[in-house]
């Protein structure tokens, strides 16, 4: 999934293992800075309609990807990678303005 690193609440939707019934937390991990943050979701601010879609406050950091992991209580609800850009989706590049010819 993708997310704009200029944007402090985003949007996620994904598809669980199963439907939780009660409150989430997401773990968002960066391995190259040690970051680790959970976030809590009450199960009020979400819903679970062909899916899981909810929304969450973070900062990212541009061009930067992080392990998230959402969990009710210790039982794993769905585990991914979220990348943090501000480049046009459709375009994505991984070297975009990091290499000049």
């Amino acid at each position: 999934m993708i997310i704009n690193p200029k944007n402090t609440e985003h949007t996620l939707r994904v598809i669980p293992r199963f439907n939780p019934s009660t409150s989430l937390v997401i773990n968002i991990k960066d391995t190259t800075t040690d970051l680790d943050e959970d976030i809590s979701i009450e199960s009020y601010a979400f819903t679970t309609t062909g899916g899981i879609e909810f929304d969450f406050g973070f900062e990212a950091t541009d061009e930067t990807r992080y392990q998230i992991t959402i969990r009710q209580f210790k039982t794993i609800v769905y585990r991914g990678i979220m990348i943090a850009t501000s480049q046009d989706t459709q375009d994505y590049q991984l070297t975009n303005d990091k290499y000049y010819f």
